[in-house]
């Protein structure tokens, strides 16, 4: 079999053409730029390809392999074009037209040679094959983009006003999976291109530009339940982001190559004031940059003085887009924070799922106009700076999932702007934390989530000051390791004083649209979970748990629109019981616990009331037969146990 041919011996070839063509490649005086009458652009090319080419190693021949192809396909083409002497006039175009090409094969190649971190080697190769595949259907997608079909999509963007035109923007850098709708309002909050109305919180200014754009079809709503009323993300259409990427990459919105791919040379990329993490970019350039934003990057080495180096950063978003946790992130240490105190005009920082980090950084109280902190799902972070409350235009924090928190500092409650709070911990603290009875003085605090930890230590009540939050209309609460205690001399377990409390003293403030209980630690429904006191509730999620039934309440019905319960394997549910005390149900769902994939599904049931209540009630008793054909295969599996 013979050797195949190399992009370096196809260079050598070509170049021995030239020089016995142009034994001196010297510039003429023609005036006329094309390759054969001025051949020194030519050879440069060529000359450029052969010195990459021989300084690439050995070892890192994996990582440009997929650009092989494609260089060979070129030079061989440019190869028969250039010997053909007696058409070399029809030819010229040609080669005009394919020389910029092969310099840009050049450059990627170049690129892939410039150090990739051992810790993103395979993706880095993964993501560079995406690339060459992508860049060989190049001319197909420029011939799409001269369709009938993008034409109108760009008419369609064409005719949008300047912010639902930016906001739409903000997508072109996203792969093509769902984009969390939380993350892009975020996103857009801290560049500016939504804020507050007279009558509407910024995030909800955000909602309404997320529904225009679903409503104008230039993004698509997702939802795993395609019943689901609530749309939590969205994907775009391959055209779609195709068009967005041209859009952007002409309003200098974002720094795109040529095959609509992230620009990776920071150092280069001098056209956006955004920078774009993802595999195998360098470094970032000290330019006036207002957004450094990861979009795929899973391990960060950072410089410890790297927040110092800029001036005018209004978002930071190192951390998690992606809902799903399996997209796992990490950082070298923790240095790169300490100077965040420098960026006086950042408005929206996330960490989100960010391992290795264990605090923040004293001097972030600095960042006088923050307005979002996410740090939800930072499994290593165990403390917030105690002089927090100085961020006096926070309006979002997320603490969420960062289960080695065992308190909150004093001085949250002064926060007066703040609307959301999440991760609230009530636990056990020889400090002086913040209470639960101090954010009623958080006038604007709309959504609030709870962790009552496993060490909790409360009042009776402190929980009853829940209800002076007449602001609130979000709630979640969770439990931790809370419930049972071990009793002597084979007694029943009891639970444990903590638990016994929020099972008998929450009350609940007046206008509470949505309650979300996760791991409720007895069998018996809480006293409180009645209708009387939850009279504007629409949206209540139960998840986890002991609970076995939804105890009613004579004389009164739950105004409960969507009900979602979700691995609670002791819960009974009959259909007639809840059309009784759910009238208003419009969507229902409830997820059992993890059995085999196929029982899995069998065991799931989600309705909407286009299906009508006699479909919910024949769903409900299909899966309490399936329920009980396991128990009985499990106590007949029990019992051959006992004689074996």
């Amino acid at each position: 079999m013979p050797t195949r041919e190399k992009p370096i011996d196809i260079v050598l070839i070509l170049l021995k053409h030239l020089n016995q063509r142009n034994p001196d490649p010297t510039p003429q005086s023609n005036p006329d730029p094309t390759p054969q009458s001025n051949p020194d652009l030519l050879h440069n090319t060529l000359k450029k390809i052969k010195a990459v080419l021989e300084d690439i190693k050995d070892d890192s021949i994996p990582r440009f392999n997929h650009c092989n192809e494609a260089l060979i396909e070129k030079l061989t083409q440019l190869e028969s074009y250039i010997a053909d002497e007696d058409n070399i006039k029809d030819n010229i175009n040609w080669i005009e037209e394919n020389l910029g090409e092969i310099q840009d094969l050049k450059t990627r190649i170049q690129r892939l040679e410039l150090g990739k971190k051992p810790p993103q080697e395979d993706q880095s190769v993964d993501e560079a094959n995406k690339d060459s595949r992508d860049w060989l259907q190049l001319r197909v997608e420029e011939n799409i983009l001269n369709s009938p079909a993008m034409v109108h999509l760009q008419r369609s963007y064409d005719v949008l006003d300047i912010q639902l035109k930016l906001c739409l923007l903000c997508l072109a850098i996203f792969p093509q999976e769902k984009v969390k709708k939380k993350s892009l309002i975020y996103w857009w909050i801290g560049e500016g291109l939504i804020s507050k109305s007279r009558v509407k919180s910024a995030e909800e200014v955000g909602e309404g530009v997320f529904l225009k754009l679903i409503e104008k079809g230039l993004i698509q709503p997702y939802s795993k339940n395609q019943k689901k009323p609530i749309v939590d993300g969205c994907t775009t259409h391959p055209w779609v982001r195709r068009m967005l990427i041209a859009a952007a990459k002409k309003a200098n919105f974002f720094d795109f190559d040529d095959a609509g791919k992230i620009n990776v040379d920071n150092n280069n990329a001098l056209n956006s004031q955004r920078v774009c993490l993802v595999v195998g970019s360098g470094s970032l350039r000290e330019e006036e940059l207002f957004t450094i934003f990861n979009v795929n990057v899973d391990y960060l080495s950072l410089k410890a003085k790297l927040f110092s180096k800029f001036r005018k950063l209004v978002v930071v978003q190192l951390g998690r887009w992606q809902n799903s946790t399996e997209h796992h992130i990490e950082v070298d240490g923790e240095e790169f924070l300490k100077e965040l105190g420098a960026q006086k005009h950042l408005r929206y920082l996330s960490l989100h799922g960010i391992s290795r980090i264990t605090a923040l950084p004293p001097s972030i109280v600095k960042c006088i106009n923050l307005e979002i902190l996410d740090l939800r799902a930072c499994h290593n972070l165990e403390r917030l700076p105690s002089d927090i409350g100085a961020l006096r235009k926070l309006t979002h924090l997320d603490v969420s999932q960062c289960y080695l928190l065992e308190s909150m500092p004093k001085g949250i409650e002064k926060i007066a702007s703040l609307q959301v709070l999440k991760g609230f911990v009530i636990g056990h603290s020889r400090k002086n934390p913040c209470k639960l009875g101090d954010l009623g003085q958080l006038k604007k605090l709309r959504k609030l989530s709870i962790h009552i930890g496993s060490n909790a230590v409360t009042e009776e009540g402190e929980l009853n000051k829940l209800k002076e939050i007449t602001s609130l209309r979000i709630l979640t609460i969770s439990w931790g390791q809370v419930g049972m205690k071990t009793t002597p001399n084979g007694q029943a377990p009891q639970l444990t004083e903590t638990a016994s409390f929020t099972m008998r003293s929450f009350s609940f403030p007046p206008k509470l649209v949505k309650l979300d209980l996760r791991c409720l630690p007895q069998e018996k429904a809480p006293e409180w979970l009645k209708p009387s006191n939850m009279e504007e509730l629409k949206r209540l999620y139960i998840r986890g748990g002991k609970l076995v039934c939804l105890d009613p309440e004579e004389n009164k019905k739950w105004k409960v629109e969507i009900l979602r319960l979700k691995y609670l394997k002791n819960l009974k549910l009959e259909g007639k019981i809840l059309q009784k005390d759910f009238p208003d149900l419009v969507y229902f769902e409830n997820i059992g616990p993890y059995l085999d994939d196929d029982t899995q599904y069998e065991m799931n049931v989600e309705w909407n009331n286009a299906e009508g209540w006699e479909e919910l009630r024949r769903k409900l008793e299909s899966t309490s037969t399936i329920r009980r054909e396991n128990q009985d295969k499990d106590e007949r599996a029990g019992t051959l146990s006992a004689y074996e």
